[in-house]
């Protein structure tokens, strides 16, 4: 574990010391917790793992048929958005 000394804007500090006071904690132990639930994690797979799940993925594009042809059409789109919107709730 390691030390970090942060400065921490006064409207963020306030809000860990009401979390803590209310749970009967510290703030710099609001803050940490926050920081382990919101900071970005490291994968442990390898580049090739992930290039792999990448390519799985990458293999359901397109594969949904709405059955309509135009269905990608954004003017169409649009134009259906527009008419069920102008329709009004109570028809």
């Amino acid at each position: 574990m390691k030390t970090l000394t942060v400065q921490v804007p006064d409207d963020l500090w306030q809000a860990f010391t009401e979390i803590a006071e209310r749970e009967g904690r510290t703030p710099e132990v609001v803050c940490e917790e926050w920081l382990a639930k919101h900071a970005p994690r490291r994968s442990s797979r390898t580049p090739g793992e992930i290039e792999a799940a990448r390519q799985r993925f990458r293999r359901h594009f397109g594969s949904v048929n709405s059955g309509n042809p135009h269905s990608a059409d954004n003017d169409q789109i649009d134009a259906d958005l527009a008419e069920e919107y102008g329709r009004g709730l109570d028809e």
